[in-house]
């Protein structure tokens, strides 16, 4: 009985690829309310960032629209969405992985710069700012941060001494630097926030 009723879904769901194929709106509108929460929990493991999850989702079934007619009815639907997923999760974390690169590059070379006395009068308040703003910062973001830049850690290592997760670490770096930089502006535009 049991297996009866797992090939009439796997028939049901070829039917339904068949209808997407064939241009049916309606059929895919079912075709996402079937796989969304699924694919949603598969994503928040790999990725858990509640705007993302929600974003790679939705690219997910945009790319799987876009690409019907290249699956085969009666394969794994579920296993070619959670391939589509995967894929943009790993391309998404190696974007982040190249901007968190590029900004501590751009941070070291600003230091670099200091150190070696080559900033002219705006630079030098800009780094005076810069140390102003992460002043402000509670305890536990100054803490990230020189673990970060001070001590140049590893985001594996930093995410185990504070007992948190790499993707915590990265997000809330990635936060940090923005606010960081908005107060640097702020306070050189006259508004010392």
């Amino acid at each position: 009985m049991k297996n009866q009723a797992g090939d009439m879904e796997v028939q049901q769901e070829a039917e339904l690829v068949r209808a997407v194929q064939a241009g049916d709106v309606n059929a895919f509108a079912s075709f996402l309310d079937g796989h969304l929460d699924y694919l949603r929990a598969f994503i928040a493991l790999k990725l858990p960032v509640a705007h993302l999850v929600n974003e790679i989702a939705h690219e997910t079934f945009v790319f799987a629209y876009r690409n019907i007619h290249r699956f085969t009815a009666g394969t794994s639907l579920r296993a070619w969405l959670r391939a589509i997923a995967a894929n943009l999760v790993r391309a998404e974390l190696q974007r982040y992985a190249r901007e968190q690169a590029n900004q501590f590059t751009y941070a070291k070379h600003r230091l670099l710069e200091q150190e070696l006395g080559r900033s002219d009068a705006e630079d030098a308040a800009e780094m005076e700012f810069l140390r102003d703003c992460v002043e402000e910062l509670p305890p536990p973001m100054k803490e990230l941060l020189a673990l970060k830049y001070r001590e140049e850690l590893p985001t594996e290592e930093i995410a185990g001494r504070l007992q948190r997760t790499q993707t915590w670490v990265w997000q809330v770096l990635f936060r940090l630097r923005q606010q960081l930089r908005d107060c640097v502006e702020g306070k050189l535009a006259g508004g010392q926030p």
